[in-house]
């Protein structure tokens, strides 16, 4: 059966490389009409997205001698997410690495498209299990008070799904916005079909990226109108991100802005998971519709319509070198993709 992934950093699945069984399967499947039982889709992480090296204290001096920038910038988060959200984090941590796997059918009332399967998996890992009592009080630790704050109306013992984003916090407006949403409702659906697992109250993810902005995060937040964390007006921090230029330190912006800029807290409902669900299955019948389309000899340009909306993904995707609408070219009617690089030996 085909595996599938989900990246994180969209929300939504994709096959991966290597596992469309016109590939694996070719032979056996061209002009046998036979339908394969079940297809595998699944939220697992990337490599970036991996549950943090986690240390009781990270070791400055540690670092590669002669590391780039980008690397030192990577080390000084990696060292404020271990001592100013470890400490907060570890107490709470039931598990980590979760794997959860459940099985949906795929929703079609098309009588005339005949896909080659009627079910799929979705598997994943979930970074991070924790365990809240959210009748107990809050105390002095930030994540449990922000749990609390999203859902003081609960009692009781709770399990919270942690995803970690190597990235900043987006905009309200961006799709990476709805999508995280989306993909920690899907996670807790998947747990709560797992064996001993407690009821599943809020998700959070972590933005690594604004626990020591960059120049990407400052310019973002110094422009952004459609954000839900701003600093308070005439406070120190506001007035560190608008008076900030490219090289300014932003350790000096406070602890507390940048731990609410990195900690988003998700709530979780009937309502929000069923949502996720829905646009996960119409995701995976779009897939399976266009793979179903291509088995059938239709030409790969009008089988895959280009609808990303994101430069940073049209650059990573293999279909650039012929792709007629990339994200920051679309509309332009004399784009004409350009010929790959060539490899020196």
């Amino acid at each position: 059966m085909a595996r599938w992934r989900w990246p994180t950093d969209t929300g939504r699945p994709s096959e991966m490389p290597g596992s469309n069984p016109l590939h694996s399967h070719g032979h056996a499947l061209r002009g046998s009409g036979r339908k394969i039982a079940q297809r595998r889709y699944g939220p697992t992480m990337t490599s970036a997205n991996s549950p943090m090296p986690w240390r009781s204290h990270w070791n400055s001096e540690a670092r590669p001698q002669g590391a780039i920038s980008v690397r030192d910038e990577a080390y000084r988060r990696v060292e404020v997410a271990v001592n100013d959200i470890g400490k907060h984090l570890f107490p709470l941590i039931t598990d980590a690495e979760s794997k959860v796997i459940a099985t949906r059918d795929i929703p079609t009332n098309d009588a005339n498209l005949s896909i080659r399967t009627d079910k799929y998996e979705i598997h994943g890992i979930i970074d991070v299990l924790a365990s809240v009592n959210l009748s107990q009080a809050a105390g002095d630790n930030p994540i449990r008070r922000m749990i609390y704050e999203a859902c003081s109306d609960l009692e009781g013992s709770y399990e919270v799904i942690v995803d970690y984003k190597g990235s900043g916090r987006p905009k309200t407006d961006e799709p990476y916005w709805q999508e995280g949403d989306w993909q920690i409702q899907t996670y807790a659906w998947l747990r709560q079909r797992q064996a001993k697992s407690l009821p599943v109250a809020v998700g959070i993810l972590i933005y690594v990226n604004e626990l020591l902005p960059g120049i990407k995060e400052m310019l973002q937040l110094q422009r952004a109108k459609k954000t839900d964390v701003l600093p308070l007006p005439g406070s120190k921090d506001e007035q560190l991100v608008r008076m900030w230029r490219p090289g300014n330190d932003t350790s000096q912006i406070s602890l507390d802005f940048r731990l609410k800029r990195a900690i988003r807290v998700i709530s979780i409902s009937e309502a929000s998971i069923n949502k996720a669900l829905q646009e996960f299955d119409s995701t995976v019948l779009s897939i399976e519709t266009n793979i179903t389309h291509e088995i059938n000899g239709t030409k790969l340009q009008s089988t895959w319509k280009p609808t990303c909306r994101d430069k940073g993904t049209c650059n990573a995707c293999d279909f650039r070198w012929f792709c007629p609408s990339p994200a920051d070219k679309r509309g332009t009617s004399s784009y004409k993709p350009s010929s790959p690089p060539a490899i020196s030996e």
